[in-house]
């Protein structure tokens, strides 16, 4: 195996604490699981990013928004939903592990609406891809810096559920971002800026409450963490 840049692994290391990453994907419920690739790219002269898809307006499902590179999980993956971000983000996107990009680990799985569990995979762009998009799945890519996801300036959210919190994002530059894409790209902000939002995440974890508590941004997002992957209750938005 070809070694990894000086640079790239240490960046890699900081990244995986700063974002309590684990070796290990969480484990699938075998019901509806999903498996998203969350790439970074951090050339360490200009602001990290983070790679997102707009999906084919041929979708059925949620045709036009805003996603990370994933679908998913198949038969195939043999029940390893890293596999299936992987696999998801090669078919895409064209991006392929080992030669564009290096796994740091994994972040807990996050509920999505209609009761579907996505299995974060978090990477780190080790040069550019020449990316292939899938016309059928999507329509278009982007990369947004992260600090973009800590600006209340293009920032609104409702409650559902006893705590969660529908963030959206009407950026001016960049397709509307919300759900629970927008929601991983504030964590992974948080932990990776380690920068609190100017804003509530949820409704237990106000903006007030971080401020009070002066917590850092690993208590945050440990605090969402906790969260993430509950089942909801009286809501399928």
């Amino acid at each position: 195996m070809k070694e990894q840049p000086k640079y790239l692994l240490s960046r890699g290391d900081e990244i995986k604490k700063q974002l309590d990453l684990t070796d290990e994907p969480s484990k699938p419920q075998k019901e509806q699981d999903a498996g998203v690739l969350i790439l970074l790219h951090d050339d360490g002269e200009s602001e990290i990013k983070v790679l997102l898809c707009v999906r084919s307006l041929q979708m059925r499902r949620h045709p036009g928004e805003v996603c990370f590179p994933g679908g998913m999980m198949d038969d195939e993956d043999g029940n390893d939903v890293r596999r299936t971000a992987i696999r998801e983000a090669y078919e895409e996107v064209g991006v392929k592990e080992t030669e564009d990009y290096v796994v740091l680990g994994n972040l807990p799985a996050f509920r999505a609406r209609f009761g579907i569990l996505i299995h974060p995979t978090v990477a780190l762009l080790k040069r550019r891809p020449t990316f292939s998009l899938s016309q059928n799945e999507v329509d278009s890519i982007f990369w947004i810096p992260l600090s973009k996801f800590l600006d209340s300036t293009f920032h609104s959210t409702f409650a559902v559920e006893k705590y969660y919190m529908v963030h959206m994002f009407q950026f001016e530059e960049y397709p509307v971002t919300y759900g629970i894409t927008a929601l991983m790209c504030i964590i992974v902000a948080i932990g990776i800026l380690e920068k609190a939002p100017n804003f509530s995440l949820m409704s237990n974890l106000t903006l007030e409450i971080m401020k009070e508590q002066q917590l850092s941004s690993l208590k945050i997002i440990r605090h969402v963490y906790e969260f993430s992957g509950n089942k909801f209750q009286n809501s399928k938005i």
